[in-house]
């Protein structure tokens, strides 16, 4: 049953009881007040023809029925006989009596003493009322007995309840049709909602309802309306990572495919053994390269399997120490490629994930030397900032066209698939930073042009620990070779 029709037959039966429970109540009580009277007017009249006998009979000249007849009769005259049928006896025998015998076919025993009894009566002579009492004249007991006439009093309740009957029929009518109206005008918005919500279950997530209403429809539509905003961009969001994942899983295979191919053919060489040594030599490197590329591949997905999978646990670290420790360990790849490293530190401490950290370091400093052509220089710096710490890590090489920097975080991504693929990239080292930021609430930026070089910023947010602000101790420079460092929390700018 729709609600539209639960609440229209509630309206209707809240009529039909209250009109009903009600107009029946009001004529019931108005008919037993007027039957109440008729009783009260029949006793009165019983009362007054009982003691008009009793003094009439008593100082009557007359004896006998002939003398009770005659005393009857006047009373009749003087009204006070208003009565259908009436019968005075004496023990079983009857002294007077008028009017039809069924009248009195109900004859019961007077009660002892002067007490009056009324018994109501309904048969084919209508209603009526039947009172008995006894009078004592001359030591003599007689018993009257009448019957008063309430057909009247009858006939006005019947008449008034078919009236009443009518009337119910015409306001049930009525209530009808206004329940019906009421209630579709009720449930309209709550319709135009149910059609809404099931447009968007169906599929269609553009449609709002947009009841502005101050009630509860209006604050139903507000719900719906957030509730379906959310949904498409929960959906929007699942789109984008599933198109993510199929770019991810076209790019990964396709990096499989190049190496897996060079060395599937160059052992295919090996295999056949008719070959000289340069060519066996040549197999041998290409199938070695390709291999280290696969390794490189697999360790790079690992770090960013476990990066999402563990829980870094946060250490507090000085900041110089650390880069000196992450740039002097890349310092003799850079040399081999004719790049300047230069650190600068501004000291402080701060709370990081240091083996993570150590490889954004690394993989920032390797794609800067990758991106320069000939000679160029690196620039590492490092300091506190007063949520976390801020690391920068700047080149002089080729740079990136703008378009291009929105892309440079996604896995398998190269600028140059060439040039990144014939020097070992496998397009995931940025992908890895950009989670390693955000493990640290942070974030990472690119600064590039073309032909000017690259700026990477990385920010980090774990809160800066003891010697938070940036300090401004005298510069300590050391040349490439030199001591590793201590652990002194100190400003430091190094060429290495």
């Amino acid at each position: 049953m729709s609600f539209h029709t639960k609440l229209t037959v509630t309206i209707l039966l809240l009529i039909a009881l209250s009109f009903g429970l009600g107009g029946m109540l009001l004529i019931y009580t108005s008919f037993d007040a007027v039957r109440g009277k008729e009783s009260q007017a029949a006793l009165r009249s019983f009362e007054d023809t009982r003691t008009m006998i009793w003094l009439m009979y008593r100082y009557s000249s007359g004896e006998g029925e002939e003398s009770l007849r005659e005393i009857m009769r006047g009373l009749d005259d003087e009204g006070y006989g208003d009565w259908m049928a009436v019968s005075v006896y004496d023990g079983d025998e009857v002294l007077y009596t008028e009017g039809p015998a069924a009248a009195l076919a109900v004859k019961a025993e007077p009660p002892d003493g002067n007490i009056c009894t009324l018994y109501p009566v309904n048969d084919e002579m209508g209603h009526g009322l039947v009172l008995t009492g006894n009078t004592v004249v001359e030591q003599r007991e007689i018993c009257l007995s009448a019957r008063y006439d309430l057909s009247d009093a009858y006939e006005v309740y019947r008449v008034n309840s078919r009236l009443y009957l009518l009337i119910y029929a015409v306001i049930i009518s009525v209530g009808i049709a206004v329940s019906l109206v009421l209630s579709s005008a009720l449930t309209k918005r709550l319709r135009y909602l149910t059609s809404t919500a099931r447009r968007i279950s169906g599929g269609d997530l553009s449609i709002r309802s947009c009841l502005k209403k101050g009630d509860e429809f209006g604050r139903l539509s507000a719900d719906l309306d957030r509730m379906a905003d959310n949904l498409q961009q929960k959906i929007n969001e699942l789109e984008d990572r599933i198109k993510s994942q199929e770019a991810f899983t076209g790019a990964f295979a396709h990096e499989l495919k190049t190496p897996m191919t060079s060395i599937i053919g160059f052992a295919d060489i090996l295999r056949q053994g008719d070959v000289d040594e340069s060519t066996r030599t040549m197999a041998a490197d290409y199938i070695y390269s390709e291999s280290r590329r696969l390794e490189r591949l697999s360790f790079k997905l690992l770090d960013l399997r476990m990066i999402k999978k563990d829980e870094p646990v946060m250490k507090k670290t000085a900041i110089t120490p650390f880069l000196k420790d992450a740039c002097r360990m890349l310092a003799p790849v850079l040399k081999k490629r004719n790049v300047e490293l230069h650190v600068h530190s501004g000291g402080g401490s701060v709370l990081m994930e240091p083996d993570l950290m150590r490889s954004l370091i690394y993989n920032l400093i390797d794609n800067a030397s990758k991106a320069i052509d000939g000679k160029g220089r690196v620039d590492v710096e490092g300091h506190v900032s007063e949520s976390g710490a801020v690391f920068t890590v700047r080149d002089n090489g080729r740079g990136m066209e703008a378009a291009e920097l929105s892309h440079i975080t996604e896995a398998f991504y190269r600028t140059d698939k060439n040039r990144s693929r014939s020097q070992g990239g496998v397009g995931l080292g940025l992908a890895l930073c950009k989670r390693i930021a955000e493990l640290h609430g942070g974030s990472i930026s690119f600064e590039s042009a073309p032909g000017e070089g690259t700026t990477v910023t990385v920010e980090i947010k774990t809160g800066a620990g003891a010697g938070g602000r940036v300090s401004t101790g005298e510069t300590a420079v050391e040349k490439s070779g030199g001591p590793a460092g201590t652990a002194a929390d100190a400003a430091m700018e190094e060429k290495l």
